[in-house]
């Protein structure tokens, strides 16, 4: 079968959707910025910025948003939800979340450690028989493995200590593809319980809490919720997560009715954008050498509302709004809890959010890493407003940062397939901050 391939150049047709009481009554509150301590013209320049990805045919279109001391005092959108279809960017279009799915399992694994239903230091095996007796990888050529001296730990799997890859992992890439392990970025028709136990068939890349590697340790954890709260993760997420927080629109599957509001996923394509058309399968080529990447992302853009997806991904599977997922950051923010609902104690967020990894690196980077979270020192060499905050984003172009120093979050949304976390907006956020 012969593939079409339509290129175009982003054509500029930008939207901008300013921040309305009416709106933002399902979420936060809103305030002026300066009544809370933050620069009006400072924090426009967030839209102003992803308008000019736009502009520069980077993104088709986008959503960020701010909020401070627990009130909205920024929500814009810029561009096309859908370039094609000449549908524009909406505040409360939904976007594909993707790895912005890990903090919220990460969250739901602690609610079941507070509750006594897991430690954090049981041996994942005790719940997923196929990981007893884990191997190491000594070497490619020639292959050669060993017994691991211990088994991955629940906090190894929180923390992406666990020795567990990606598709893109460098010495286990082809293992990935040769079992067809997705990721939850693509439809896929099979239970997460079953490609879990696939994964075990791949050796760990290095003993378990010996390093730091991205991999697919929190959709293991996923499953652990599953098999530890007896629900699925999605009717667990509903029941203890998104309803008590009001995230109407957070979902593995979007409604009918709410697939309208989804944005068309892109791929970059040199020096323009190509969408990723409906039940279209592509493998992203991953060679970031700086990451150590050396292998692919299979990804699709209808897994959100696909009858064929049956994958409710812990790592990735997710699909949100951004006033939703300021939601679940504010909650945190706050230590837990958000309009008379807790979820976590305050203790439990503190620890998630603070330095679980001693002295490992997060990849080439002197960030640290929580429960979760990526976290910046409180001597990173920052703007002060950026120091101890923690932040994690997603594989279509999401991202979000929370500043416990300052009160305050940022979130971007935008749809292209592996653009790395624009660390920009972070820092306007953060210059934002007057007092």
């Amino acid at each position: 079968m012969t593939r079409v391939i339509r290129y175009s150049v982003v054509v500029v047709l930008a939207t901008c959707c300013l921040v309305t009481p009416a709106f933002a009554a399902q979420g936060l509150p809103t305030a002026k910025p300066e009544d809370v301590g933050v620069s009006s013209d400072k924090v426009k320049e967030l839209s102003e910025y992803m308008q000019g990805l736009v502009d520069d045919g980077k993104i088709a279109g986008g959503v960020t948003m701010m909020a401070r001391q627990g009130k909205v005092v920024h929500l814009e959108a810029v561009g096309m939800a859908d370039r094609e279809a000449k549908v524009p960017m909406q505040t409360d279009s939904i976007f594909r979340i993707a790895s912005m799915t890990k903090p919220i399992t990460s969250v739901a694994v602690m609610m079941l450690w507070e509750q006594g239903k897991l430690k954090l230091d049981d041996p994942v095996s005790k719940y997923i028989d196929e990981f007893k007796n884990p191997k190491v990888l000594l070497s490619v050529d020639p292959w050669k493995t060993e017994p691991a001296k211990v088994e991955i730990k629940i906090r190894h799997l929180l923390t992406h200590t666990s020795g567990l890859g990606y598709s893109f992992t460098p010495n286990v890439a082809a293992l990935h593809d040769e079992l067809d392990i997705l990721t939850g970025v693509a439809t896929s028709s099979e239970p997460v319980a079953d490609t879990v136990k696939r994964l075990t068939e791949i050796p760990l890349i290095f003993e378990p809490g010996s390093a730091w590697n991205y991999g697919m340790s929190i959709d293991v954890l996923g499953r652990i919720v599953e098999v530890v709260s007896k629900k699925s993760l999605g009717r667990f997420f509903e029941d203890e997560i998104f309803r008590p927080l009001s995230m109407i629109d957070t979902h593995f599957t979007i409604p009918d009715e709410k697939v309208p509001r989804l944005v068309a996923g892109y791929v970059p394509v040199e020096t323009c954008l190509r969408e990723v058309r409906p039940g279209e399968r592509l493998k992203e080529i991953m060679v970031r050498d700086e990451a150590g990447f050396a292998g692919t992302m299979t990804l699709t853009s209808d897994y959100p509302y696909s009858p064929s997806n049956v994958a409710e991904s812990g790592g990735a599977g997710l699909s949100s709004t951004a006033n939703d997922y300021m939601q679940f950051c504010q909650m945190l923010l706050n230590g837990g809890e958000l309009n008379d609902h807790r979820l976590l104690e305050k203790d439990t967020v503190a620890m998630m959010t603070s330095n679980q990894i001693d002295d490992l690196h997060v990849g080439a980077s002197d960030m640290k890493f929580g429960f979760g979270f990526a976290i910046l020192r409180d001597d990173e060499p920052v703007h002060p407003q950026l120091r101890s905050s923690y932040a994690w984003g997603g594989y279509w172009c999401t991202s979000f940062r929370i500043s416990p120093r300052g009160d305050w979050i940022v979130i971007t949304m935008a749809q292209v397939a592996g653009r790395p976390r624009d660390e920009k907006y972070d820092s306007l956020a953060a210059e934002a901050i007057e007092k």
